[in-house]
C-alpha cells in the first residue's frame, strides 16, 4: 500500500469533487492527482527514490500539501522544515536528518546553504510521465519531529501503514468523513495541521486553506463562507476567536468537529467555546511519535472537563511506575500507550535510527486513569516540581488559577531554591484591560490550594514563549524576570 494510491482512487471515482480550495485556485480530485503525478515525475528526475529523505521548506499552499503525496508516491520520506526558520536552522535540520534534497520557495537564501531545489510553478504541469509508484507499506512516509526537540533534533519514522492507521483512528474516533470541509488554519509544518490536511484528502473531503498569519475574524469568516464542517485550532487560537466574536449565537454554526490539542483548556473555557463557537468541541491528545492517544468528544466536554478523554480507537493506555509496573487504579504515574499507528523507528540525536522492540511508547507525561476510563494529565514528568521533597503537579495549579477572570493564559513551573530545592512559579498573561497584582493571584490561590502549591513567584508577561507547534517552552520560563 502507498498512501498516494488513495488519491488516484478518488480521481477515478469522483474526479470532479473539490479536493483543495486555496488562495489562488480550487482543485478537484482529477487535477489534484495530475499535479501530484507531475511533482513525482520532477522529483524522480532529481534522483529521488525509495528510502530517500526530502525536506519541505515551503509556504502554506496547496502545492506544499500535494508535495507530501508526491514524495510518498516515490517511497521517499518527508522531512518537515518550517519556512519561517532562519537559514542556519533550516540547514542544521537538513543536515541532521540527511535530506537528499530540500524544496524551497524562490528567493529563500537557505537553498544555497543546503544544496536544495527551488520549486518552479511550471512543475504543476508538463509532459513528464508519472513514475512507477513505490508499493511497500513499511517504507517511511514521514519523519515526524519531536515537538519538544532541543539541541540536536530527534523524530520518529512513520511508515505508510502506521500513518494510515492513525487516519483510520481519526475517522472512527473523532468522526471525520468524506463529506467534510476542513479549514486549514495552522501551518503545514505543524504535525496536526499536516496530518489532518493529508487525512482529509485521503478521506475524500475538501481542504480549505486559511493558514497563518490569519486573524480570528478571518477564521470565522472563512469558516462561514465555505460552510466548513471541521477544523483544528490550538487553544491560543480558540481564545482569540472567543475574544473577537461579538455576534449572537455560535460563531461557527456549520462546524460539527472543532478539534484542539497541544495545551490544556480549562472547564470554564470549554463552556464558552460550546456556547460561543460550536457545540462540536473535541479534545485530541496525541504525540508526534505515536499519533492519537485519547479523545474527549463533544458530549463529554462538561462531564469530564479535567481530562483528555478516553483512549483512542485501537489504542491501549496504561499508567505505570518507574519500574514500568502498572499502578493501582486512580494512582498517578507515567503514561504509556501502544497501537497500530505507533512508530517503532526513532531517529536519535546522533542521527542514527533505533528500532524499538517494546511496543509501548512513553510520551513523557504523568497521568492517572479514572474509573470511567478517562485520562487525567498532571503534566510532563520532566516538569514535575519537587518542593522540599513534595511532588507538585503544574497542571493542577494551572487548572485552579485559570479560573480567575483576569487571567487569559498561564504556565506553572519550578524555580531552583537553595532551601527547598524548588519553589512554585507562574507566568501569567492577563486579559486586555485588566489589572492584577502578584499578591492578588496568591490570595486567589490560597483560597483554593494547599499553601505549598501557591506560587511563590509571579511573572506577568505579554505572551508565553511557545514553539512553532504552539506548545509552551517551559525551559524559557525560568529565565523570565519577575
Amino acid at each position: 500500500m502507498n498512501l498516494a494510491a488513495i488519491l488516484l482512487g478518488h480521481a477515478t471515482a469522483r474526479p470532479n469533487a473539490p479536493a483543495i480550495v486555496g488562495a489562488r485556485d480550487a482543485i478537484d480530485y482529477r487535477a489534484c492527482c495530475e499535479i501530484v503525478g507531475s511533482f513525482a515525475a520532477r522529483l524522480a528526475g532529481l534522483g529521488i527514490g525509495p528510502g530517500d529523505r526530502v525536506g519541505l521548506a515551503l509556504d502554506d499552499t496547496a502545492d506544499h500539501l500535494l508535495f507530501h503525496y508526491a514524495v510518498a508516491w516515490l517511497g521517499a520520506a518527508i522531512v518537515p522544515i518550517d519556512h519561517r526558520w532562519t537559514v542556519a536552522e533550516k540547514a542544521a535540520l537538513a543536515r541532521a536528518f540527511a535530506c537528499k534534497t530540500v524544496l524551497f520557495e524562490p528567493g529563500d537564501p537557505a537553498c544555497d546553504q543546503t544544496g536544495g531545489i527551488v520549486v518552479n510553478p511550471a512543475w504543476r504541469s508538463g509532459d513528464a510521465v508519472s513514475p512507477a509508484m513505490a508499493d511497500d507499506e513499511d517504507l517511511p512516509i514521514m519523519l515526524s519531529l519531536s515537538s519538544g526537540t532541543t539541541g540536536r533534533p530527534t523524530g520518529a519514522l512513520v511508515s505508510h501503514r502506521e500513518l494510515y492507521e492513525r487516519w483510520i483512528a481519526q475517522w472512527v474516533g473523532i468522526g471525520f468523513n468524506g463529506m467534510d470541509r476542513f479549514l486549514l488554519a495552522t501551518p503545514l509544518y505543524f504535525g496536526a495541521g499536516r496530518s489532518f490536511a493529508m487525512s482529509f484528502l485521503a478521506g475524500g473531503g475538501t481542504v480549505i486553506f486559511a493558514p497563518p498569519p490569519v486573524s480570528a475574524q478571518d477564521v470565522i469568516a472563512a469558516g462561514n463562507a465555505h460552510k466548513v464542517t471541521a477544523m483544528f485550532l490550538v487553544p491560543t487560537q480558540l481564545r482569540g476567536l472567543l475574544d473577537s466574536w461579538q455576534g449572537a449565537g455560535c460563531a461557527l454554526p456549520t462546524v460539527r468537529r472543532l478539534v484542539t490539542s497541544g495545551a490544556a483548556i480549562a472547564a470554564h473555557e470549554r463552556q464558552r467555546i460550546i456556547d460561543r463557537l460550536t457545540p462540536g468541541l473535541v479534545d485530541y491528545y496525541a504525540s508526534s511519535e505515536g499519533g492519537g492517544i485519547s479523545v474527549l468528544l463533544p458530549d463529554e466536554q462538561l462531564l469530564y472537563p479535567e481530562t483528555v478523554g478516553r483512549p483512542f480507537f485501537r489504542v491501549e493506555v496504561e499508567i505505570v511506575d518507574e519500574q514500568a509496573r502498572p499502578t493501582p487504579p486512580g494512582t498517578m504515574g507515567r503514561l504509556r500507550y501502544r497501537g497500530p499507528g505507533v512508530s517503532r523507528r526513532l531517529v536519535n540525536a546522533d542521527g542514527a535510527t533505533e528500532t524499538s522492540r517494546d511496543a509501548w511508547y512513553y510520551p513523557g507525561d504523568l497521568a492517572l486513569m479514572l474509573p470511567s476510563g478517562h485520562v487525567r494529565l498532571a503534566g510532563r514528568a520532566k516538569d514535575l516540581i519537587n518542593r522540599g521533597g513534595v511532588n507538585i503537579y503544574p497542571a493542577e495549579i494551572e487548572a485552579v488559577l485559570s479560573t480567575h477572570p483576569a487571567i487569559a493564559e498561564l504556565s506553572v513551573f519550578g524555580v531552583a531554591d537553595a532551601r527547598l530545592g524548588e519553589i512554585v512559579a507562574a507566568a501569567l498573561v492577563l486579559r486586555p484591560g485588566t489589572l492584577l497584582a502578584a499578591g492578588e493571584v496568591q490570595a486567589f490561590g490560597s483560597e483554593r490550594l494547599a499553601p505549598y502549591k501557591v506560587p511563590a513567584k509571579i511573572v506577568f508577561v505579554a505572551a508565553l514563549p511557545r514553539n512553532s507547534s504552539g506548545k509552551v517552552i517551559r525551559s524559557e520560563l525560568a529565565k523570565l524576570k519577575g
